[in-house]
């Protein structure tokens, strides 16, 4: 009412119109009869605004027609409203704790010292009604100068035994001028904030994780929640500490008008602990996907120059990408080759230096720590048909059952690993499928985007969804029945880039595939199993083999390799790779347990192969089944049946 008085004073004379002098009388009347109103209202009126809605109104009837006075008012109404004290309270059922929440500006000083009021009027009433003064998550800072001196002095005593540094929240429950110390981020300064936000991808970011509701039903299934080795980072924890990145950055921004954002060299770490499985978006009561939340803290990572990649990493996602014959051929030779030699030879050695397990856990030593597997000698291509950049090789079967596939072995399975990409083929000609194969050193893009390498994986989903394209014209007289794969980031990746759309056929794991149409049933046989995070069997692989007779064995937890995470960050590999030990071991006290394990994922296989010194050999399914099939000489067999492939020009 006071502040509608003042208005109305200031405005009379921009008006320009003498006879509107008389009318202030009148709404001064109207302001003061409001004032009393006010002091002896009831509930109902206060909590409706009653008086308050009918002083602007009353206030408009009468100054009708003059436009600076009725936005002078509209600007004071709207401003004392956004400033009226309000306690949102609510509670758990059942125990009687009530939260008393009064959001403020925390820049309006007038606002905060009468909130503070309010919260003291408040707890003074619970104390009178014989309630106690507590809290959900502790005593905070507006609650402690409630509690009895007996009741700090307890807790002092007791703080002194457990932390005898000082070292949690130091003087926050001890000294009242603390409270002049904190940072609230202020509710009216949300647009200026959502500005900064904008800046960098950080707005996106936020929102992302924005709907944790902090239940921790993520935890059990992260792949770099251990505990026993001081790993902490779920999404849950994930979250919190992101959150509390954001603030700092607000507040770094507006009291130091700094735009460097350099706070942000903290989200490193945050997000390397993720290998993008997913696996904590089926029991998020919200929905958030904390794979794609860390790619999208890598992007923003990368843009601010703030995450080098490693050059071990540098070196592989630059194989991955070329589709050069002699690059790769170099490539392959000096480093796969001749490098994993080396690093078998410096992981012998390291054994037999006698140093404590946390320092063969640091950079460089960890990524020596437990040896690579031996890289075949050759690549898939080298046992088929020549096939050229702008060719797809097309593989009749000798029985056909009138099946036909599209087949992306990745660069997993066709130039790291490439027995797997044989094997597939192998097993699939051996089930009746007619193939269709594109060209060589394809990569599926995933190793790219996963390292936020977004320009080259941009040009290479471009160019793969272009060449699929034109493929599937190409065979525009075949019905595909599925497009195949033999890895699950492969499956993903193609997935995203709509590949069963372009092909109109369902992706498939090519084990199962084989398995379900046609191949020869194999000899059954006991393994072990290893589910990939990211899994192209979708977690059904003990059914689908156990349909063929064979029993799988899980042994639970990530490999360690998760792609390139075990050369970008070899100190959290070798920590997941002993978790994945002490599985494998409590596995192998069964002294009938077999010694081979099986996987459907090329970069687990390299995992799986650095637990060797357990006695274990591990083995893609594809490679297994096509052993089962063919023998020992199946790839003899394979080469044959795939010689007369025909290369097509699309």
């Amino acid at each position: 009412a006071a502040a509608a008085s003042e208005a109305v004073a200031k405005t009379i004379g921009s008006e320009g119109v003498a006879w509107l002098e008389p009318k202030v009388p009148a709404a001064k009347r109207l302001c003061d009869e409001t004032k009393k109103s006010i002091e002896t209202a009831g509930k109902s009126d206060l909590r409706n605004e009653t008086y308050l809605r009918a002083l602007r109104e009353g206030l408009s009837r009468l100054f009708a027609g003059y436009a600076d006075v009725g936005r002078a008012l509209d600007l004071v109404y709207k401003d004392v409203r956004s400033r009226l004290i309000i306690i949102a309270t609510h509670m758990h059922a059942g125990d009687g704790n009530v939260h008393v929440n009064i959001p403020v500006f925390s820049n309006d000083r007038e606002m905060m010292h009468r909130a503070a009021a309010t919260a003291d009027a408040a707890m003074e009433r619970v104390k009178a009604l014989g309630g106690v003064v507590s809290g959900e998550h502790g005593i905070g800072l507006t609650k402690i100068h409630h509690l009895e001196q007996s009741e700090l002095d307890a807790l002092t005593a007791y703080r002194k035994t457990v932390d005898p540094s000082g070292l949690m929240n130091p003087m926050k429950l001890s000294d009242p001028a603390v409270a002049d110390l904190a940072f609230t981020p202020s509710f009216n300064l949300l647009e200026l904030e959502a500005r900064i936000l904008q800046h960098g991808s950080l707005e996106k970011l936020a929102d992302m994780i924005s709907k944790c509701v902090r239940c921790g039903k993520c935890k059990p299934n992260c792949c770099v929640f251990y505990p026993k080795r001081s790993m902490f980072y779920h999404p849950r924890n994930k979250n919190l500490a992101v959150a509390a990145l954001i603030e700092a950055l607000l507040y770094e921004v507006q009291r130091f008008h700094s735009t460097e954002f350099s706070s942000l060299k903290y989200l490193r770490e945050v997000a390397d602990q993720c290998t993008l499985c997913h696996k904590c978006l089926a029991p998020c009561p919200v929905d958030i996907d904390t794979g794609k939340v860390s790619v999208v803290e890598r992007e923003i990572l990368a843009a601010g120059k703030f995450k080098r990649t490693a050059v071990a990493t540098q070196l592989s996602l630059e194989y991955l990408a070329s589709r050069s014959k002699l690059f790769n051929f170099a490539f392959r030779t000096a480093v796969l080759r001749m490098g994993s030699f080396a690093q078998q030879s410096a992981s012998r050695v390291l054994r037999l230096v006698p140093l404590p397990e946390a320092v063969r856990d640091t950079a460089p030593l960890a990524l020596v720590k437990n040896p690579l597997s031996t890289v075949p000698a050759t690549i898939m291509g080298t046992h088929l048909p020549a096939c050229g950049a702008k060719q797809a090789l097309l593989f009749e079967p000798e029985i056909p059952n009138g099946r036909s596939v599209f087949y992306f072995p990745g660069c997993g399975s066709e130039r790291m690993f490439s027995d797997i990409g044989l094997a597939a083929l192998y097993i699939l000609m051996k089930s009746g499928v007619r193939v269709v194969l594109p060209p060589a050193s394809l990569c599926c893009g995933f190793p790219l985007h996963a390292n936020a390498k977004v320009k080259v994986h941009d040009r290479i989903v471009l160019a793969d969804t272009i060449l699929f394209s034109q493929i599937r014209e190409m065979f525009s007289y075949l019905d595909f029945d599925a497009v195949v794969v033999s890895c699950g980031t492969c499956r993903e990746a193609l997935l995203e880039m709509g590949a069963d759309h372009i092909f109109q056929a369902p992706l498939y794991d090519v084990s199962r595939f084989a398995l379900e149409n046609g191949l020869p049933t194999p000899a059954p046989g006991t393994y072990l199993y290893h589910q990939p995070c990211h899994d192209s069997l979708e977690e059904k692989a003990v059914a689908i083999l156990g349909k063929s007779g064979s029993k799988l064995i899980p042994v639970p937890h990530c490999c360690s390799e998760a792609g390139t995470l075990s050369l970008s960050r070899p100190d959290i590999g070798c920590k997941m790779g002993e978790r994945k030990a002490e599985a494998l071991q409590e596995a192998l006290k069964n002294p009938e347990a077999p010694r081979c394990i099986l996987t459907n994922c090329p970069s687990c296989l390299q995992g799986l192969g650095r637990q060797a010194s357990l006695n274990i050999t591990a083995q893609h399914i594809v490679v297994e089944l096509a052993e089962k099939t063919g023998g020992k000489n199946w790839k003899r067999e394979a080469k044959s049946l795939l010689a007369n492939a025909e290369a097509v020009n699309f």
